[in-house]
């Protein structure tokens, strides 16, 4: 069965993802040597922008091959995530420690002590995961299938009507996912759904980037929005975590002072700083809810999701409504519709026609 493939798709698609393997890369020596814990955060960033990516343009690049991808860069992602919590919540609890004064601090040097602690154990799972991402041969896969594609790169035509429709498809589709939530912004309650609505946001906006370049200047406002709301979401969510994380850790804390002492007399002045603590993070995520359920109201009532499906109709009517021929790859047949035909299994690559 003959597959079709579209020559501007396949330049776009493999530019912007080899953009997001290259940011990956480069973080890698960074989380090994795990001294910054920025490292971690741009290297987990740059694999979520792979993983939104691929299904998107990965069959136009590699073919089913591409599924491979994304579970090899999956695992990596998780065992980054878990990495990339524990070091939020060391940075949370060191900031409140700056300002604490005695006896709360005795609590919260506890709890930033376990924190690192339970960083540490987490090191070696990362570099386990790390060092089987870098022997799946993903990464050198990945960069030799992509970087042929720079070669083709002045023959981008970015008025393509196929790249632009899927553009237009894609941003459809994350804007209504995210705004399906709307139901749930006046239940501050929710807390798994608040959470749904923050991983929903991300993909949203992921997707708004990678396409952004096809829209010149017409997308930024949205995400801004985008992004401040991802970033309240955030907070919120993490001040959900503490609510739970706490009790958990306080009683922990009780059971081995009582195993180890035989009393709970030291186990008391913990008590104070916790609950400090515990009591911020309640307040903080009190103020950034009524912050975002502000700004959910200002956005919907200035049409602002509304102006972007205006955006998109204008662009999907400025498109190339006929794609002109494209010359073929080796071992392609031309179509009349703009798109390669190509008679094995595989996607083409540019480096057949050197």
């Amino acid at each position: 069965m003959k597959k079709k493939f579209n020559l501007n798709l396949q330049i776009y698609g493999a530019n912007v993802l080899i953009t997001h393997l290259t940011a990956l890369v480069q973080e890698m020596e960074g989380v090994r040597l795990a001294q910054d814990i920025e490292a971690v955060h741009r290297m987990r960033v740059a694999s979520r922008r792979l993983r939104a990516v691929l299904p998107l343009f990965g069959q136009q690049v590699v073919g089913k091959r591409h599924l491979e991808w994304i579970k090899a860069v999956r695992g990596i992602t998780r065992a980054l995530g878990l990495a990339r919590d524990s070091d939020v919540q060391i940075d949370s609890v060191s900031n409140f420690l700056e300002s604490a004064q005695s006896p709360n601090r005795i609590g919260i040097r506890r709890l930033l002590l376990r924190l690192r602690q339970q960083r540490a154990d987490l090191q070696p799972k990362v570099m386990k995961e790390l060092n089987k991402f870098e022997k799946s041969g993903v990464v050198s896969e990945m960069a030799q299938t992509l970087a042929p594609f720079n070669i083709y790169h002045d023959r981008l035509d970015a008025n393509d009507a196929r790249l632009i429709k899927l553009a237009n498809q894609a941003i459809r589709a994350g804007m209504a996912e995210y705004l399906d939530f709307d139901e749930i912004v006046e239940q501050p309650e929710k807390v798994a759904e608040l959470h749904a609505m923050r991983i929903s946001a991300k993909r949203f906006r992921y997707t708004l980037e990678t396409f952004a370049p096809l829209f010149e200047e017409n997308l930024k406002d949205y995400l801004k929005a985008l992004r401040s709301g991802q970033d309240m979401l955030g907070t919120i969510h993490d001040c959900d975590v503490w609510g739970d994380f706490i009790p958990q850790f306080m009683e922990e804390e009780r059971q081995r002072t009582e195993e180890y002492f035989g009393s709970l007399r030291s186990f008391k002045r913990l008590i104070p700083g916790l609950t400090l603590y515990q009591d911020a993070r309640r307040s903080e995520r009190e103020a950034v809810y009524n912050d975002f359920r502000d700004a959910w109201k200002r956005w919907t009532t200035d049409g602002l999701w509304a102006d972007l499906i205006a955006v998109l109709d204008a662009r999907v009517a400025a498109a190339t409504t006929v794609s002109p021929v494209e010359e073929p790859i080796a071992g392609e047949e031309p179509t009349t519709d703009g798109v390669a035909t190509v008679n094995d299994g595989s996607a083409p690559t540019p480096a057949a026609a050197e």
